[in-house]
């Protein structure tokens, strides 16, 4: 996975999870449970991957382009990326509507896209997936000899009175754009927007209170195996195989290979270990002095769950630290690095069109070595952003960014680690580079086969568990009185 919101393994679990609960809708409730399983979980999974992303991008982007002259992003770091600034002191702006106005008319398209999605799959297909079932039933029972039905219809009653069920038991402009960039730019967002209308419908249009607890099991019970659980899986086995939680991902090491390899043959093909890691990483950080007061920085206020976890961390996460490039003309400490620093801010767009640095850049730009080369982190970072890194109207974090590079760093730290007698050369490049690989691959299917089973087979069985429990009955809560229904029509 190259990008940090790849939908492709979604729709891989998608598929899994649609065929499993059809085969467990089968083995209990029959044909009409697990058509009405089959048709409600694909239609579902086409509105939660790609239902509000269609109607916000082919639909509500196209009408708030004609409005505004422009898309753009209104997620924010407050003082590196800040597309929506960017977009309203840009001349594309629209001069006749303030702030507040461009927030909420984006926020709006955000929404009604989310309720047209949750309104479809949670209140329009049940009923008709509903009605389908009726009317086949109907069918059926049209089919039947009279006396058939006599008996059917006997037994039915003896069932219905045999056990009663019972149901038991500029801040608000921020604020604004907070709200429609999670919705509209993460798949977390878009995912559990859509979740909660898809849940409510269908626990509304449910046909008694059982049907309802099922759904309610079924769906409230997935969301963290829909969103979390792969990751979580695979960050435990990365930490159990590095001590590390995260690993560098494939795509990127394809890169950085690359250029290891064209490091090596400027060497000559073979390098110590030592002199490898003095190449490729350098000094410490920590052994590189800013000639830059920390006053003279803009930082950005951490966020209030942050500040709470930096209780409990031996050293607190770094804030993000900024500066205009054009201040650090007249320091004489970094004229020789000028050329670097340029290069770095151009890592990230102008803010509001004046070019920006980061303190970590500035550390970077000083500290010569090939993995802080401006043209290999711009390579890498195009490729996971798809080249939005030096959008002036999008937004990409920079902690992932640099996240990424830390993954970057550790993989040669573990390359250096591995090395046979102390050597680095192409046949130690390239059983890195698999030895990654192959990992990442076990670590994404162990991943996909948890969320999976829990998913297509695990939930499905609890949710009729807790029905045989309530009820007594092994059967689809849906059609219990169908055919008593079909008989008084």
């Amino acid at each position: 996975m190259t990008k940090p919101d790849a939908m492709a393994p979604i729709i891989g679990l998608e598929a899994t999870v649609t065929g499993g609960r059809t085969i467990q809708a089968q083995k209990r409730g029959g044909r009409d449970e697990a058509r009405e399983r089959l048709i409600e979980e694909t239609t579902g999974a086409v509105v939660w991957i790609a239902g509000v992303k269609v109607l916000n991008d082919h639909v509500g982007d196209p009408i708030l382009k004609k409005i505004l002259g422009a898309n753009f992003d209104v997620g924010t770091d407050k003082i590196l990326r800040t597309p929506f600034d960017n977009f309203m002191k840009s001349d594309k702006a629209p001069k006749k509507f303030s702030k507040r106005q461009v927030a909420l008319m984006k926020a709006t398209k955000v929404l009604a896209s989310v309720l047209i999605a949750d309104a479809f799959i949670g209140l329009v297909v049940p009923p008709l997936n509903q009605k389908l079932t009726k009317a086949l039933a109907k069918k059926r029972i049209e089919q039947k000899p009279s006396d058939e039905k006599i008996s059917n219809k006997e037994s039915n009653n003896k069932d219905n009175n045999s056990k009663e069920t019972s149901f038991k038991g500029a801040g608000a402009v921020s604020a604004i754009n907070v709200f429609t960039n999670a919705i509209e730019n993460t798949n977390t967002g878009k995912l559990l927007s859509t979740d909660v209308g898809l849940t409510s419908g269908r626990i509304y249009s449910a046909r008694n209170n059982d049907e309802r607890i099922e759904i309610a099991i079924r769906d409230i019970g997935s969301v963290y195996f829909y969103m979390w659980a792969q990751n979580h899986v695979g960050d435990l086995l990365n930490y159990i195989e590095t001590g590390r939680f995260s690993r560098l991902n494939p795509a990127t090491a394809n890169i950085l290979n690359e250029k290891l390899i064209e490091v090596l043959d400027s060497k000559g093909g073979e390098l110590s270990v030592d002199e490898f890691k003095k190449i490729m990483l350098g000094k410490k950080p920590s052994e590189i002095e800013v000639p830059v007061k920390n006053e003279e920085f803009e930082t950005a206020k951490p966020r209030k769950f942050a500040e709470f976890f930096n209780k409990f961390r031996k050293k607190g996460a770094e804030p993000l630290q900024v500066i205009e490039l054009d201040k650090l003309k007249s320091n004489p400490k970094l004229q020789n690095a000028w050329t670097r620093l340029e290069a770095m801010s151009n890592l990230q767009p102008n803010r509001q069109g004046v070019p920006v640095i980061t303190k970590q850049q500035i550390i970077d730009a000083l500290n010569v070595c090939e993995i802080n080369d401006p043209t290999l982190l711009d390579k890498v970072f195009g490729k996971y952003t798809n080249n939005a890194h030096r959008d002036s109207l999008k937004f990409v974090s920079n902690k992932k960014l640099y996240g990424l590079k830390t993954d970057m760093e550790n993989y040669i730290e573990d390359l250096c680690k591995n090395a046979k007698d102390g050597k680095i050369n192409k046949n130690a490049l390239n059983k890195m580079k698999n030895k990654n690989l192959t990992f990442s691959g076990i670590n994404f299917v162990a991943g996909f086969a948890v969320a999976a089973a829990f998913l297509s087979t695990l939930i499905p069985k609890f949710q009729y568990w807790v029905t045989r429990q309530r009820t007594g009955k092994d059967e689809f809560p849906g059609t219990y009185d169908l055919e008593k229904e079909i008989a008084k029509a």
